[in-house]
């Protein structure tokens, strides 16, 4: 049986932007809004900011004395990347028309002009450091500084993080967008919601940015940067609740509850996303292996961070559903379902023939097989796949019952673990299932 994944092109994960990249990247926003050049020139800049502050203390490499001894051409090839980025956006920006740029971001000509300049300074620099050898932790140390502290000083560093904040929130389904004038709500509701919504909408808003990369085969090392960004916003909103939840005057309320719900399930998927799938991802080579991780960790934090927000819609209007505020999840929800029926069909069939492996229920076992190969094996994360053919193509080789029955065992264990974690899916939170036995 021919192997599904030779079938698919491997995924891009370089980090290295051509010119013929960043002109395509370019094309993306001619004609469209100038909310999302702007906004993507900020997330970037966030992004690159919290990479130099928060890199080495949250996603680097697990092994603390290896991540100070270690070769860091890597992260100097990620800031080279960033700032190229960067340089590029800003070449677009100071294109737009002066109403647009004062509008969205109060900055003039004059200030992208000078933003441009110290950018493409730092680029130059990055590029002679990225030819040098030895770069080591002192190097990396001295470069981080050096870099974080032109960012800060940055005409547009401020004003940048202002428009990031209230470009999120416009990205908010209309429900959330305008807490802040609900009448219908008491002042210190729409205060405690509108705190919460405002950071969650810059949060999903940057994550659609990685989700397109993984959707259009970008370089997909440079979403590090992003991340880092996210890390530092989640942590932010978690400790903005916490505070909230310490003077809230009613703790027997249901937006109490809510709000202490979503500092929890944030700070849960937080820990799942980076230290169980980001850690030590610049360090890996193989494509496939950075374009698993970086989905598994959007699809945790994106699925989970718009049920939080839906926790909050249904206080302004009780009983939307997530679907009807994010159209995509919708779909989610869908092959999440149906992948979910596939492998209990699979699980079903594989300890049938384990209990009795006979000919007529391998033969059945491979025909299961054959439809989840050919109708479900796109829902499951990339990083599943490639297992789950393995064991595909070993039941369909082998043929003896000595030789098939430890096979079969391990198929069943691998299946259930399978089931289990699809089953955790955040889209399926509402919509139990149990193993058929």
């Amino acid at each position: 049986m021919a192997s599904f994944s030779s079938q698919i092109q491997a995924p891009f994960a370089d980090t290295v932007y051509t010119d013929e990249l960043l002109e395509g990247l370019g094309s993306r926003y001619s004609g469209g809004d100038p909310a999302d050049l702007l906004f993507d020139l900020g997330a970037w800049s966030a992004g690159l900011e919290s990479f130099l502050n928060v890199y080495d203390r949250s996603i680097s490499d697990s092994d603390r004395i290896r991540s100070v001894t270690k070769d860091r051409l890597s992260e100097f090839r990620l800031t080279h990347s960033a700032l190229a980025r960067i340089a590029d956006l800003l070449r677009l920006a100071r294109k737009l028309d002066r109403e647009s740029a004062v509008r969205l971001m109060r900055a003039g000509p004059k200030d992208l002009d000078e933003q441009s300049s110290a950018i493409e300074e730092c680029l130059s620099l990055n590029s002679a450091l990225i030819k040098s050898s030895g770069l080591g932790y002192a190097e990396w140390k001295a470069w981080r500084s050096l870099l974080a502290d032109r960012l800060r000083s940055g005409p547009i560093s401020i004003k940048l993080e202002n428009a990031s904040y209230s470009l999120g929130a416009v990205s908010l389904p209309p429900e959330l967008r305008n807490v802040s004038g609900n009448a219908e709500l008491a002042f210190a509701d729409r205060s405690a919601i509108a705190g919460v919504t405002s950071r969650l909408g810059r949060i999903l808003r940057t994550l659609k940015i990685v989700g397109r990369m993984l959707d259009e085969d970008e370089p997909l090392k440079p979403s590090i940067l992003l991340f880092c960004s996210i890390f530092e916003q989640t942590r932010g909103l978690i400790d903005h609740i916490d505070i909230s939840l310490s003077r809230f005057p009613n703790e027997e309320s249901e937006l109490f509850a809510l709000l202490d719900g979503a500092s929890y399930m944030a700070s849960l998927e937080l820990k799942k996303a980076y230290f169980q799938e980001l850690t030590g991802i610049v360090g890996l080579r193989p494509a496939p292996s950075v374009y698993a991780r970086v989905e598994t960790a959007h699809a945790l934090l994106n699925d989970s961070f718009q049920q939080i927000l839906t926790g909050f819609a249904k206080i302004i209007r009780p009983g939307v559903e997530t679907a009807e505020l994010f159209p995509e999840f919708s779909r989610k929800l869908t092959e999440s379902l149906t992948l979910r029926t596939g492998l209990a069909a699979v699980l079903k069939a594989v300890q049938a023939a384990e209990s009795s492996p006979e000919t007529k229920s391998i033969e059945h076992l491979r025909g299961v097989l054959g439809i989840f190969l050919g109708e479900n094996l796109g829902f499951l994360f990339y990083k599943d796949r490639e297992a789950f053919e393995r064991f595909c193509e070993e039941v369909h080789a082998v043929d003896e019952k000595k030789e098939l029955v430890p096979i079969l065992h391990r198929f069943a264990a691998y299946a259930e673990t399978l089931f289990r974690q699809v089953n955790m899916r955040a889209v399926l939170i509402n919509h139990p299932f149990e193993i058929p036995s």
